[in-house]
């Protein structure tokens, strides 16, 4: 199984400088949604939230706010970016599956949170 960090070199981050942008995400405070506003999408982390172009690309945030990432590299190209999207939810979901499984011997609920920020930092590393 790859993993997401590596997906994400190999997809995003061989992307050209002026065909991605940086985006900045919250620190997740609370439950993660996606709302649908009159002109665009909002990605809530709590009471925070980013505005997004479309809902693609709040689905996108989405996955790397959840694995606990402060900043990422988002494709311009609205297409590419819906091309590449369930490939990424697919292996976050698997992931997701994996770690979950380890994780359900783990009572303290602050233990749990640690181990599972842990292992997604290393997942996330691109190397």
């Amino acid at each position: 199984m790859k993993r997401l960090g590596v997906y994400y070199r190999e997809t995003v981050l061989s992307l050209p400088e002026d065909e991605r942008e940086l985006r900045n995400l919250p620190q997740c405070n609370g439950a993660i949604r996606i709302e649908k506003e009159l002109f665009d999408w909002k990605l809530y982390a709590g009471k925070k939230f980013i505005t997004c172009r479309s809902e693609a690309e709040a689905r996108y945030l989405l996955v790397f706010l959840d694995a606990g990432m402060t900043q990422v590299y988002v494709p311009k190209d609205e297409q590419y970016l819906e091309k590449i999207l369930p490939e990424l939810e697919r292996l976050k979901a698997r992931t997701d599956e994996v770690v979950n499984s380890y994780l359900q011997s783990i009572v303290n609920r602050k233990l749990k949170e640690r181990v599972r920020f842990e292992v997604y930092q290393e997942i996330m590393n691109y190397e």
